[in-house]
């Protein structure tokens, strides 16, 4: 049994990740996650009223001080007999995470949009204290020794890795 399978029951909730670009391409911005312990892209809940797409830029503000522009990812062209529908870009990927139970909060579901940005302008940090430990740029090379999770290399390595020696 997969883990959808196990967890059909739990809540869903819709949250965004951004992979912020220095102007370079060389570096990504990540964060120190509160709660997780671990370093991250910035991201958070989309908001009802949101999209995905507003909601990474948002969360990438409100988190690191950093403005930044989604890099476009669009979809296939869904013009048919003359009409168009709006369309979305898309995530890199979008992957389905168990949120373990903590105290006052049930186990939970993350449906998370990984997106690509570049930074626009100024790329000095101004980490939110009270959402993150820190925050600052990152090679590759140094992402190799920070806490984070396989999958956050993964998406830094498809991003800047052509530009960077990769170890390991």
């Amino acid at each position: 049994m997969t883990i959808i399978e196990r967890t059909t029951h739990f809540q869903k909730q819709f949250t965004v990740s951004g992979y912020v670009v220095n102007g370079a391409g060389d570096r990504v911005l990540l964060v120190h996650h509160r709660k997780l312990l671990t370093w991250l892209p910035p991201g958070g809940h989309v908001d009802p009223d949101e999209t995905p797409q507003v909601a990474v830029v948002r969360e990438v503000r409100e988190e690191t001080g950093i403005r930044a522009a989604l890099r476009p990812h669009p979809g296939i062209d869904l013009e048919v007999d003359g009409t168009k529908e709006a369309q979305l870009d898309l995530p890199l990927s979008m992957s389905y995470q168990l949120i373990p139970e903590r105290p006052g909060e049930p186990a939970h579901i993350h449906m998370d949009m990984a997106f690509a940005l570049d930074v626009m302008g100024d790329e000095t940090v101004d980490a939110a204290e009270a959402e993150v430990h820190a925050a600052g740029w990152f090679s590759l090379d140094e992402l190799q020794e920070l806490d984070t999770f396989p999958s956050v290399r993964a998406i830094v390595r498809s991003l800047i890795g052509d530009r960077v020696p990769i170890r390991g």
